[in-house]
């Protein structure tokens, strides 16, 4: 009997093999006229392309689905513009030059050049990452360019596998545990999203070598692993193919430790039940662990898991979360009494790329599983001002890794080091605008986000294609319009945004819709929809400010809607007389200039959209009166050589200089004493006042230099790294975190 079913089994694999070569020879032969794959044939590969495996249901139901890529388009507008970018630029990477290390370890010709940075020194690799972001900017536009590159890399990369399954950049690692995560998370992709045949077998070869050989320390917090975001994408897999070696290992990886204080509705930083306590978290790992609660609540159906992001979601938005959507200032989640003192100690204020991720799937999680809107909101901040504000990436792998928020001021800048953990999550996250949009289940169609978007699908039975137009969020208004061969009966659903100035307006055909269904944050609008049918959605926006303590009134951020303006100024005097509660009176529009104001009393002084902001372009975000009189280290002049840190910036090079014009009778040098601190030679209108030595016995020490007794008004101040150093001192570094204006009197 046994034998009997084995020859079964082999014959439906040989069978499903046959049936895949046909699948691909049919679906490349449509794509290369056609200038994609389908989305009928799209759904048909991925079908055939698990055949023989036994994908599980989940356990743990949702009300309604995310369209998991298929059917939605994104059509204009900043998002597209977005997504066409970052897709092109990693188009371009050749992939000699991402295959190179794999190959030279593999003992095999490796054409191309090292990439540099952490890519070559196999630090939190990205290698997987990258590949999943193409698959799913595959999915998301359809251009078989991502596909294809999708199957040379992972072809190439296939070819490097060593007989034990090992697969890394290098021999030696760094984070082999976070670089496992992100390979699999690829493969599993390339397999989804991209219908590649080869990413199964390879999925389960680089598993039984993890299993064989990962570290099961399980150290709480150890960023240098990070193995507690492993259960995620491990249960993915054992959902998409029904191995119950992935559960197996999945279980393994689950962050107990942290994840329980969630369920119990625990402040994070409180003593646990056994008596220990945590005074930080890094902050987008400890965010990004919680999708692997969410996946295994639809993996097993616990509703533990549940309670686990549940109660996540609402600690973070209530202590952590910054009014742009973003958290973590130099990458920590800290106590909620912290967050002013560290929001004005750096310019590292929201790991931008990779926080923005882990808050997406979080919040998919959340809004499918329960059926709530308001977990919409958290997406809709970050779209707009997290990710969506980023500036483009450079061809050497910089990206925009942190957003600024310093009550100093701040600029966009990319990040010095290349091909750091943001350039694999940025792809990943970019290509997710086009799952965030819409979500369904077979009655009802839901509105998540208001921009120019295109759904087609079957509701109530008959294949539907609505389109939405919109010019949002500079303009309040969304339009949708509905086709379908014939009437179907099924509801549309859409989120009530918690920034709203006024109630929704929605009209139908032109009729208002004057008591419309609310449930769940939801408008629902319920009918029989005919070809033709239009929905207008009305959504007021106003000014409102967001303090970052509910007890205070700075430090604040000045939103309009969902939009989070920065302000550009000569300098922040203009702070202290700004009153936000008369944000309209204060603030005049500029004629033909979307969401964009000038001060009343002040008009050289322009608030505009954090997304609108440039590269270097100065800002500033949040708006604190005591940083009034702070000038920070981007808006001084630097000359030579200097290196830019989360909160300063340092040079050890004779010469080197800094220089900011200030008005005033006294200033203030903002900067630390380190063991290798140099000295430097201080200039105010050209003239030495003094030569300060920045040594001292430690690291992150107390620094202290002021000039007072100036005469009133505009003055100069240079500074010059001298050649010579106190003798104990390691080197000749000086840095420079800004200046502070000071009166006579004042400390």
């Amino acid at each position: 009997m046994q034998s009997k079913l084995a020859l079964a089994r082999r014959r439906i694999k040989i069978f499903c093999a046959f049936q895949r070569s046909i699948f691909r020879f049919v679906v490349n032969t449509v794509a290369a006229r056609a200038g994609g794959w389908p989305p009928v044939l799209m759904t048909f590969g991925l079908l055939c392309a698990t055949a023989g495996a036994e994908p599980q249901t989940p356990a743990g139901k949702r009300v309604f689905e995310p369209m998991d890529y298929h059917g939605v388009t994104i059509d204009s507008g900043a998002l597209r513009a977005q997504l066409d970018e970052v897709r092109a630029a990693y188009l371009r990477i050749p992939n000699d030059d991402l295959l190179k290390g794999f190959r030279k370890r593999a003992g095999r010709p490796a054409p191309g050049v090292d990439l540099g940075g952490w890519y070559s020194s196999d630090t939190f690799h990205v290698f997987g990452q990258i590949v999943s972001g193409l698959s799913r900017l595959y999915a998301a536009t359809g251009d078989p360019a991502c596909r294809a590159k999708v199957d040379a890399l992972i072809s190439g990369w296939d070819e490097c596998i060593g007989p034990d399954g090992y697969f890394y950049y290098s021999a030696k690692p760094n984070a082999p545990h976070y670089i496992y995560d992100k390979m699999l998370w690829g493969l599993l992709d390339a397999h989804l999203y991209a219908g590649n045949s080869a990413a199964p077998a390879d999925l389960s070869r680089i598993t039984d070598w993890a299993v064989k050989n990962l570290d099961r320390t399980r150290k709480p917090g150890d960023t240098s692993t990070e193995w507690y975001t492993l259960s995620e994408n491990l249960y993915r897999a054992w959902l998409a193919t029904g191995d119950p070696k992935y559960r197996d290992f999945a279980k393994v990886w689950e962050y107990t430790d942290y994840w329980d204080s969630y369920a119990r509705g625990q402040d994070i930083f409180a003593p646990r039940p056994d008596g220990r306590r945590t005074g930080a978290y890094h902050a987008y790992s400890h965010v990004n662990t919680l999708g692997g609660a969410g996946a295994a609540y639809l993996a097993t159906g616990d509703a533990h898991y549940l309670d686990i992001i549940r109660n996540a979601y609402d600690y973070l938005q209530a202590n952590e979360v910054f009014a742009t959507g973003g958290y973590g200032p130099d990458e920590k989640l800290l106590p909620a009494e912290s967050l002013p003192a560290s929001l004005q100690a750096t310019h590292a204020t929201f790991e931008t790329q990779c926080g923005s991720w882990a808050a997406f799937k979080l919040c998919k999680y959340l809004l499918t599983i329960t059926g709530d809107a308001r977990y919409g909101d958290w997406i809709e901040r970050l779209v707009w001002n997290g990710i969506g504000a980023s500036i483009p990436m450079d061809a050497d792998g910089r990206v925009f890794y942190y957003s600024d928020y310093n009550p100093s001021g701040g600029a966009k800048r990319l990040n010095d080091t290349r091909w750091t953990c943001c350039a694999g999550t940025c792809p990943q996250a970019v290509a997710d605008y086009a799952d965030l949009v819409y979500f369904h289940n077979p009655s009802n169609l839901c509105v998540n986000l208001y921009v120019p978007a295109t759904v087609r699908l079957d509701l109530g039975g008959v294949p539907v294609t609505v389109r939405q137009t919109t010019r949002f969020p500079d303009d309040d208004t969304s339009t949708f319009t509905v086709n379908a061969p014939r009437p179907a009966a099924f509801l549309v659903r859409f989120r009530i945004p918690e920034w709203l100035a006024k109630p929704m307006e929605i009209t139908v055909n032109g009729q208002t819709l004057a008591n419309p269904v609310i449930a769940q944050h939801w408008s629902i609008v319920s009918r029989e929809w005919s070809e033709g049918d239009q929905v207008q959605v009305r959504l007021p926006m106003g000014f409102h400010s967001s303090a970052l303590n509910s007890q205070k009134d700075s430090p604040a951020a000045v939103m309009y809607g969902p939009v989070v303006l920065a302000f550009r100024a000569p300098d922040l005097g203009f702070v202290t007389n700004l009153d936000l509660s008369r944000l309209p009176s204060e603030l005049s529009p500029c004629a033909g200039e979307a969401l964009t104001w000038r001060l009343t009393a002040a008009p050289d002084i322009l608030a505009r959209p954090f997304y609108a902001y440039e590269e270097g372009q100065p800002y500033c975000l949040y708006l604190d009166p005591h940083c009034a009189r702070r000038i920070s280290y981007q808006r001084v002049k630097f000359g030579g050589r200097w290196e830019e840190a989360n909160s300063f910036r340092y040079s050890n090079q004779a010469g080197a200089s800094a220089e900011c014009a200030f008005t005033g009778t006294g200033i203030r040098w903002l900067g630390l004493r380190y063991d290798d601190g140099g000295r430097a030679e201080v200039l105010i209108d050209g003239k030495v006042v003094a030569v300060v030595d920045q040594y001292g016995p430690g690291r992150d020490l107390r620094f202290d230099w002021v000039q007072r007794g100036l005469t009133p008004g505009a003055h100069t101040l240079r500074l010059q790294v001298l050649p010579d150093k106190t003798e104990a001192s390691k080197d000749h570094y000086i840095n420079v975190a800004g200046f502070e204006l000071l009166d006579d009197g004042s400390e």
